[in-house]
Formats: C-alpha cells, structure tokens, sequence
C-alpha cells in the first residue's frame, strides 16, 4: 500500500509540478494585488469622520464627472464611520479602475489600476494558463491532482510516530537530506490550506458540471436571474432611491454593495450580508428593477439551493477572504510553498534516479 501511495505522490507530482508552480506564484500575486495591497495603503481605507455622509448620487456625480466615458459597476456602502466609498468603473477598452472616495468630502483618496497588462497576464496564467478553454480545463485538473499529492503526503508524512522527526530539518546534513526535510515540513505545515485551495479551485473550475450534478441529485430547480421590463419612460430613480427600497424590502440584512444595470434587461443589485455568512460583502441579494425600482426578488443565502452555498464557500475558502487579512497573508505564503513543493519534489526525484542508475551501473560491473 505504501509502495502504491509513494508511487502516485511520485508520478502526479513531475506531471503537475511546472503547472502547480505556475498556478501557485501566480494565485499568490493575483491575492496580494487585489486583496492585500489595496488595504496596505490606509489612507484610502480610513477617514476621519466629519459630519454627514455624502449620498451615492454624489458619488455618482463625482465619478461621471471625473470619467465621463466610463461605466459605473458598483459601490460599496459604507458599514463603519470610517470606511470610504470604494467605487469600480469600467473604461471603453474594459479596464477596470477602483477608486475610494472620502464619504464626507467626496474628494478621491486613491485611484487603483485593477488591469494593468502584466497584471492580465498573471490573471489569464493562473485561470487559463494562457490556453483558453483547455488551459482552464487543465487548471481543474491540476486541482484534482493537487488535492491527491496533499493527501498522499500526509499518508507519508515520517512525523505520525514522532512529531519531532516530522517536523525536524536536517540543516546540518547533506543538501539532498536538507531539501527532503523541507519537502516534508513544508508539506506538512500547509497541507491543510492546499485541501482547501485545490478543491475549492477545481469546483470554480468546473462550477457549471457540478452545480447541473448537484440540482439533479438533490432534485432542485435553477433559477433564473430576475430580469428589468424594458420602459421607455424610464422613472428618474437614483441609487440612494434603489438602497432604501431594497433595505426595507430585506431589513435583516445590512447593505454592502450595490451594482448597476450593465444593459436595458439588467436589474439593480443590493448586496447583503447576514450573521454568520463566510463572504466579507455577504451573499445575500435583492433585485430591483432598473426602470420603477420595483423588488423582483429578495433571495436570503441560507435559503438559497445547496449548491449556491457550496459555491460561495468554495470562492471564499479560494482566496481566503474568510479570514480578514491575516489569512489572506497565509494564502499567498501557501501559494509560495506549493511552488516551492514541487520544486524540491523534483530534486527529490531526480536524486532517486541518480542513485538509482549509479547502483545499476554498479550491479553491472561486479557481474
């Protein structure tokens, strides 16, 4: 059994290595760029109160003002004193851009690039790896194989009978014993995360073909998304107007986020966050008309399908924005660690064949 689990450890580890590295280096960006250095830079995620707040459709003047030729995606409402507008516009070419807003003065605090182009390709590398629809197949596999090499190390793991050698690094030894002490520790010291990551990430993946499994087994329905009713006359609501209906219409809930229309049959979207829900921004949605402002739906997460819920645990556990900041740290250091894994794997096995060969030369001579 153990000779079986060392060999599949062995062989899915030099299949998957170079795209492990690249999927790890590249997840791990991709969280510090658009999780991590974003609050980094306090002065736009702080402000100092200073009488009332300014209405979304203030924020909405300054923005259009500011970029008349953009879109605007969504804004965040504000849930402490001292959080900022966080506004994200769409240009022409599809760039998109956050921009945090000072919500007593309106004046802007930070303007972030969210799609620089090298920023692009590390984004398509780690989803696609550059190859489309078969790259992000491939990427799903990766995960699957990914979830077998952390589970397969864990059985191998030499700390199950005495920690200290588990978690014990040679430093001292030859350079081949140091890097299997720091295949093993490291190994062992993340595995967990990698669990998460790997399966979390394959589900992304392959979201579409499990939630379809997932509806037929449990015998529920999908349902659609709520659509506007085209107007020509077209009510003059704004987004302060959107907010107050859709938080009266779902009062046990607090307002995170609200989304605009993207075209005529779109609706307006209010974010909900809820106790206990893993989201930072909540899963929670009520969905109003964009022409009357009407409520098309309010859909409350833990009354959502099972699938749905499963799909929010698996993009939250995927980033690790469940945890604050301090977790998303550990993620990206997780991300370096895998690359790091299958690089000393690899040393690993090309030692073995090394050995292996010179003892079979020697086998030859003495006969």
């Amino acid at each position: 059994m153990r000779k079986t689990t060392v060999a599949a450890h062995r062989i899915l580890g030099i299949i998957v290595g170079v795209f492990i590295i690249i999927i790890g280096l590249t997840g791990s960006i991709l969280v510090f760029d658009k999780e991590v250095n974003p609050i980094l830079h306090l002065h736009t995620h702080q402000v100092v109160p200073q009488g009332e707040q300014i209405s979304l459709q203030q924020v909405t003047s300054i923005i259009q003002e500011k970029y008349p030729e953009a879109q605007l995606d969504w804004v965040t409402v504000p849930t402490q004193v001292n959080e900022p507008y966080h506004v994200l516009i769409k240009s022409l070419d599809k760039s998109k851009t956050d921009i945090y807003l000072n919500p007593y003065g309106g004046e802007v605090l930070g303007i972030y690039l969210r799609d620089r182009p090298w920023m692009k390709i590390v984004n398509q590398l780690h989803i696609h790896l550059l190859a489309g629809k078969f790259g992000g197949f491939v990427v799903g596999l990766c995960g699957v194989m990914l979830l077998i090499l952390s589970i397969t190390g864990l059985i191998l793991w030499n700390g199950w009978k005495k920690l200290s050698v588990g978690f014990k690094v040679r430093w001292q030894a030859k350079q081949h014993i140091v890097n299997y002490d720091l295949h093993k520790v490291g190994g062992v010291l993340t595995a967990v995360f990698l669990v998460l990551i790997a399966t979390s990430g394959s589900m992304m993946v392959f979201d579409k073909p499990i939630k379809n499994f997932g509806y037929w087994i449990t015998h529920q329905e999908h349902i659609e998304k709520p659509v506007s009713s085209f107007a020509i006359n077209k009510q003059s609501l704004t987004l302060d107007d959107f907010l107050e209906t859709a938080t009266n219409a779902f009062p046990q809930g607090k307002p995170t986020v609200i989304y605009t229309p993207k075209d005529e049959k779109s609706v307006v979207r209010v974010r909900f966050k809820l106790p206990h829900e893993i989201s930072p921004e909540g899963k929670s949605f009520v969905f109003l008309d964009q022409y009357n402002g009407d409520v098309l739906r309010v859909e409350n997460f833990f009354q959502t399908s099972a699938m749905e819920q499963v799909k929010a645990w698996a993009d939250a556990l995927h980033t690790g924005s469940y945890g604050g900041l301090g977790m998303m740290g550990i993620y990206i250091v997780v991300g370096v660690v895998s690359s790091g894994l299958s690089v000393t794997g690899f040393v690993i096995w090309f030692k073995r064949k090394g050995t292996q060969k010179s003892t079979q030369r020697g086998a030859k001579v003495v006969i």
